[in-house]
C-alpha cells in the first residue's frame, strides 16, 4: 500500500459507513505508516505554524489600530476570529473534514482567537480583573476548543495554561490545589488519543505534555510544611509512570511513544542520584516542620495524603505486573523481575525518610551512602538485564548510572587532579568495553540491537 491519501479517504468512508470503529481505524493507521492525521507530518507543523502566525499576525494589526475604532467596531473584532472558527468546524463537519491538517491549525487558531477575545472584551468594556482570573478563564474555555478539535497543541496549551495559573496563585494553597481538578477534565482527551492509535505520536505527546506539566505542577501545589517529605512523594509520583508505562505502553518504541516509561525512569534516577547527598537529608522531619496559618495540626494534610497514597500506588502496580504471565521489561530467569527493583524505590525512601527524620544532626551522610548503595544495584540490574534480554539500551543506561556514581562521587571529593583523572580514564574504558563485549554477545545470539 503505497498511496496513504487514498487510504485515509477509504478509512474515513468506511468509519463513517460503520463497517470499522475508531480504534480498528487507529490500528489500520498506524500499521499502514497512515498517521491519524490523515496528512503528514510535514503539512500539519506547516499548517500549524502558518496558523500560529495568522493569529499573532491579526492580534498586532487590531493593537496597531485598536484606539482608532469605536467601541462597537472594537466588539464586532474581538468576537469575528472566533465566530469564524466556529463556523470553519461546522462548515468542516458537514463537509466530513476530520483529517488533522485541518484541525490541529484550526485549534490553534481557535485557542488565540479565545484568548484574544476575552482580552479585548474586558479592555472594551472595562471589566475588571487580574491576570490570574485571565490565565485560568482562558485555559477552561479551551477545553470546547479541545474536544472538538482534538489538537495535540491546543491540549498541551491547556495543561501548560494551567501550570501558569497555579503558579500564579502560589500564595493561596487552596485555590493552586484546584490545578488537579482542572486537569482531570482534559484526561477524556488523552484516552480517546490512545484508544484511536495505541502508541501513536500524537498521544505520545499529549502525554508528554500532561506529564511534564503535572510533574512541575506537583511541586508548586505541595504545601512543603514537613521537610523532605518531597522525596517520598516525588519517589512514588515517577515510580508510578514508570510501572504504569510498564503495563500500558509499547514495549518496542521511541521515548516519544513511551513518555510515562522515560519520564518515570529518568525522573527516578536523578531523584535517587540527587539523594545519594548529605543536603537533602538535612533538616527534615518532624522537629523542623513549618506551621502556617493555613495548615492543620501543624502539617499539610495534602502533602501527607501524597506521602502515603504514592507508595501504595507503586506496590498496587507492582502487584498488576507480578500477576501478568510474563516479566515485564525484566529479567527472564528465576530471580526476582527487574520492574521490582525500581518498584520498591518509594517504599525505600519512605523507611529511609521516617528512620533518619528522628535521628540526630550529623548522621546525614548514612542514608546517602545506603542510597548510592541502592542507585549502583539497580544500575547492575540493569545491566544483567540488558544483557539476559539482548538489549543495548538498558546495558548503556545501566553503565551510565554506575558510572554516574562514582564520577559524581569523584567530582565531589578531596582528591587531587590526578586521581580524578584516572578515574574518569578507566571509567570510560570501562564503558566502552562493557557495550563492546555486550553488543558482540548480542549479535551472536541474534538479539535486537
Amino acid at each position: 500500500m503505497t498511496n496513504k491519501k487514498w487510504l485515509q479517504q477509504e478509512m474515513e468512508a468506511w468509519q463513517r459507513e460503520g463497517i470499522i470503529d475508531a480504534a480498528t481505524r487507529g490500528r489500520l493507521e498506524e500499521r499502514y505508516g497512515a498517521d491519524a492525521s490523515a496528512a503528514s507530518w510535514r503539512q500539519i507543523t506547516l499548517c500549524s505554524l502558518g496558523a500560529l502566525l495568522i493569529g499573532l499576525g491579526v492580534i498586532a494589526l487590531l493593537a496597531a489600530n485598536w484606539d482608532a475604532l469605536s467601541r462597537e467596531v472594537r466588539t464586532v473584532f474581538a468576537l469575528l476570529p472566533l465566530t469564524l472558527c466556529v463556523g470553519a468546524y461546522a462548515l468542516g463537519l458537514r463537509k466530513g473534514w476530520r483529517s488533522q491538517g485541518f484541525l490541529e491549525p484550526l485549534g490553534i487558531f481557535w485557542g488565540l482567537s479565545v484568548g484574544t477575545g476575552i482580552a479585548l472584551i474586558a479592555q472594551t468594556y472595562h471589566i475588571s480583573g487580574d491576570a490570574e482570573t485571565f490565565a485560568l478563564s482562558w485555559t477552561l474555555l479551551l477545553l470546547p476548543t479541545l474536544y472538538a478539535t482534538r489538537s495535540v497543541s491546543v491540549g498541551v496549551g491547556y495543561f501548560a495554561g494551567l501550570l501558569a495559573w497555579a503558579t500564579m496563585v502560589y500564595d493561596n494553597s487552596s485555590d493552586r490545589m484546584a490545578y488537579w481538578l482542572f486537569a482531570c477534565l482534559a484526561i477524556p482527551f488523552i484516552m480517546r488519543l490512545r484508544k484511536d492509535a495505541p502508541g501513536g505520536v500524537r498521544a505520545g505527546l499529549a502525554v508528554w505534555g500532561a506529564a511534564l506539566c503535572s510533574t512541575v505542577a506537583l511541586g508548586v501545589t505541595l504545601e512543603k510544611t514537613l521537610p523532605g517529605l518531597w522525596m517520598v512523594i516525588y519517589s512514588g509520583m515517577f515510580t508510578s509512570l514508570l510501572l504504569g508505562g510498564m503495563l500500558c505502553e509499547p514495549k518496542h518504541a521511541s521515548i516519544w511513544q513511551t513518555p510515562m516509561r522515560t519520564l518515570g525512569g529518568c525522573g527516578l534516577t536523578v531523584l535517587l542520584y540527587l539523594l545519594t547527598f548529605a543536603w537533602p537529608w538535612e533538616e527534615i522531619g518532624w522537629e523542623h516542620r513549618r506551621v502556617y496559618n493555613h495548615s492543620y495540626f501543624g502539617v499539610s494534610l495534602f502533602d501527607s495524603a501524597l506521602a502515603l497514597l504514592a507508595p501504595v500506588l507503586s506496590v498496587f502496580l507492582m502487584v498488576i505486573a507480578h500477576r501478568r504471565k510474563s516479566d515485564l521489561y525484566g529479567l527472564k530467569t528465576n530471580s526476582i523481575p527487574f520492574h521490582t527493583f525500581w518498584g520498591i524505590a518509594p517504599l525505600f525512601v519512605a523507611i529511609a525518610y521516617c528512620i533518619f527524620s528522628s535521628v540526630e544532626s550529623g548522621k546525614e551522610l548514612l542514608p546517602a551512602y545506603l542510597t548510592t548503595l541502592y542507585l549502583g544495584c539497580l544500575g547492575l540490574v540493569a545491566i544483567g538485564k540488558g544483557i539476559v534480554n539482548r538489549e543495548v539500551l538498558f546495558v548503556n543506561g545501566g553503565v551510565l548510572i554506575v558510572l554516574g556514581l562514582i564520577l559524581g562521587k569523584f567530582f565531589t571529593s578531596d582528591l587531587g587532579f590526578t586521581a580524578k583523572g584516572i578515574a574518569f580514564i578507566i571509567s570510560g574504558i570501562l564503558f566502552f568495553v562493557i557495550n563492546t563485549l555486550a553488543s558482540r554477545q548480542m549479535k551472536q545470539a541474534g538479539g535486537a540491537q
